[in-house]
């Protein structure tokens, strides 16, 4: 038995890559799965063509898995190809020698007339000097997440989640078992061996083996417009920074992004000044961003290693990711970690985890995950008469009930409350549905905890039709639906903090 701490992208996929090696794995993480990182990126499927200057090692290794996904989860992945676009401000030295990067890695680049790019794609500057196309993808993080859960369920994994890791037991230096605190009290689970994916807090996973890893947080600013305005993704061709790519998922388009040091595994509260910064950044690219529609704006951490200690900011800190066996260094026999690395190359870290794990256990069963294909998620079939409790993303009851899970898996799972008007007339029909089908839920505190999800990316984004539309929601919220008034919501623990003060917020 192996225990994996984290339900991310890094975490299922050890356990599916374990699982199909025939070990039995338990799953336990303090939330559910992709409430860490994995939930908060911008979607890119990575080219490597961001890194091949900056990070060679890393662009390789996205390169490489971005091919590999492409085959064993085309359900998760829209293959829309990317650009990279050199402004007449650009540094034409550094476009050089990215080309000679991509070259080295193998990444396929064609060029193309940057008057023919501007043509297509008219929200772009004029000022485009050169353009490449390159093979950068979107990738559905949540479906992904999904559908790796589900083919580690369906190997006899079990997942814990809303279980907090609080002791990891030993006996004559060796792991023996993993204790957890969940909703019906603590829980201990026997395991021959514990793999760390814990993300931005594999720190303090770590701090249970008697073993810190020197680990290097930052956190990552977006902002998320109700538009797809771009068919691809397209990037600044520059020396990776902030405010430098936008990424269309779906029917809206993601800003991104900033790199910001800081030592909690959870993001700050947005500052406007921020979103202004990343605004200001983003119109050299498109100088007609203003008139995008924006929705809201996220934040997510990203757990970055630094093994030699040597990174004076984070963007300096490589990309690349790690595998460590605690047993070499100070910690107990059976404990692992592994850190850093980028969502696209979580197939290859489970691998390389996987690998240590089992040759560890006495197994010699190798991976199959770069074969084996990742099941599909079953697709809903409704009437076509059937009304939609949310409108802006066309999601029906029929959708809904096919799935057993939270009210928060909903939500990931269809994107209902994450359209134009972020939950304002779907929150209480979905809930209601949801409590109908699972009474002993606390169906009150999950409709507060969506709401003040919802409330804390609108506020720092108050300008235009989105402060218009959050205006409509309070009045819906407090006057129609009654379901308090400002003083009540500040005060509840699930819309803690979620009510606005004047200060930061642009009209």
């Amino acid at each position: 038995m192996v225990v994996v701490i984290g339900a991310g992208a890094t975490g299922l996929g050890v356990a599916r890559d374990l699982a199909l090696r025939g070990v039995k794995v338990t799953v336990v993480d303090q939330w559910e799965p992709g409430f860490g990182t994995s939930g908060r990126f911008h979607g890119l499927l990575h080219s490597g063509a961001r890194y091949v200057v900056t990070d060679p090692t890393a662009a390789e290794d996205c390169y490489r898995e971005n091919t590999l996904l492409r085959a064993v989860a085309p359900d998760a992945i829209e293959q829309t190809g990317g650009i990279f676009v050199r402004s007449e401000d650009d540094d034409p030295g550094f476009e050089q020698a990215w080309l000679k990067g991509c070259d080295r890695a193998g990444i396929p680049v064609t060029a193309l007339d940057p008057r023919a790019v501007h043509q297509r794609y008219p929200d772009l500057t004029t000022r485009v000097a050169s353009a490449y196309w390159v093979p950068d993808g979107v990738l559905e993080g949540f479906h992904l997440l999904q559908m790796l859960t589900k083919d580690v369920l369906a190997h006899d994994g079990t997942l814990l989640s809303k279980h907090r890791v609080t002791a990891i037991q030993t006996v004559n230096g060796r792991v023996t078992s993993v204790s957890a605190q969940g909703p019906n009290g603590e829980v201990e689970v026997g395991c021959d061996a514990v793999v760390n994916a814990a993300g931005p807090w594999a720190g303090a996973v770590a701090d249970l083996f008697e073993d810190p890893i020197p680990m290097h947080l930052s956190y990552g600013l977006m902002i998320l417009f109700a538009h797809r305005k771009f068919p691809v993704v397209v990037n600044r061709l520059k020396s990776p920074g902030d405010g430098d790519i936008f990424v269309p998922h779906q029917h809206v388009t993601i800003l991104g992004t900033t790199d910001v040091a800081q030592d909690s595994p959870i993001a700050p509260d947005i500052q406007a000044s921020e979103v202004l910064r990343l605004m200001d950044l983003g119109r050299e690219l498109v100088p007609g961003l203003d008139s995008w529609r924006v929705l809201r704006a996220f934040t997510g951490v990203r757990p970055l290693y630094d093994g030699q200690g040597h990174a004076a900011t984070s963007r300096e800190v490589s990309r690349d990711f790690k595998v460590i066996d605690h047993q070499r260094r100070k910690g107990p026999a059976g404990s692992f970690s592994v850190v850093g690395g980028k969502w696209t190359t979580f197939r290859l870290m489970a691998e390389r985890t996987a690998d240590i794990v089992t040759q560890y256990l006495g197994i010699s069963a190798p991976c199959v995950t770069a074969q084996v294909p990742l099941t599909p998620r079953p697709v809903t079939s409704f009437s076509a008469s059937e009304p939609y409790l949310c409108e802006c993303e066309k999601v029906s009851a029929s959708q809904l009930t096919a799935i057993d899970g939270s009210l928060s898996e909903w939500r990931t799972a269809t994107w209902f409350a994450m359209g134009p008007c972020q939950g304002t007339f779907c929150a209480h029909r979905v809930t209601a549905l949801h409590h109908a089908l699972f009474p002993s839920e606390d169906s009150g505190a999950a409709l507060q905890d969506l709401r003040a999800e919802r409330t804390k990316g609108m506020l720092p984004v108050l300008w235009g039709a989105n402060a218009r539309e959050y205006a409509l929601q309070q009045a819906v919220r407090f006057q129609t639906l009654a379901e308090g008034d400002p003083q009540w919501a500040g005060n509840s623990p699930g819309l803690k903090n979620s009510w606005p003060s004047s200060e930061g917020v642009t009209l």
